[in-house]
Formats: C-alpha cells, structure tokens, sequence
C-alpha cells in the first residue's frame, strides 16, 4: 500500500456468517428460482453446478482462506 501512496490503517477478515448467512443461504434460494424459470437450460444448469461446487468448497476449507479488507490512508 505505501508504494502506491497509502498508509495502511486498518485491516479486517469478513467473517464466515457473512458468507454463510448473507451469501451462500441467498444464493441457494436464488439458484432455485433460477432453474425453475429456465427449466432444462443446460448452461443454467451448469452455472448453478459451478455455484454449488464452490459452496462446498467454502464449506470444505473456508478455515484456510478467506476476504481480508485494507483500510488505507493517502499520504
């Protein structure tokens, strides 16, 4: 950061219910709606498999990586 100019003032992880309770359980709904509007679409149906399969690789290993945001100041 401070090669581009900023000072580093904080920094933070989002935590896991974010991605559990505010994305994954939203996206799980919307993925059902999805389908059922283009029933027997199989690009949809291979979109909705790629979102699924990352769900259950955050579940998997969500205690080895994560989102880390960088709060900086210009200097």
């Amino acid at each position: 950061m401070q090669q581009t100019g900023y000072l580093p003032v904080a920094t933070f992880v989002l935590p896991e219910n974010c991605w559990t309770e505010h994305f994954y359980a939203p996206q799980a709904i919307a993925q059902e709606n999805f389908l059922k509007k283009y029933e027997g679409n199989s690009t949809v149906e291979s979109l909705i498999a790629s979102q699924r399969h990352e769900a259950q690789l955050f579940d998997k290993y969500k205690a080895y990586y994560g989102y880390v945001f960088y709060i900086g100041k210009k200097l």
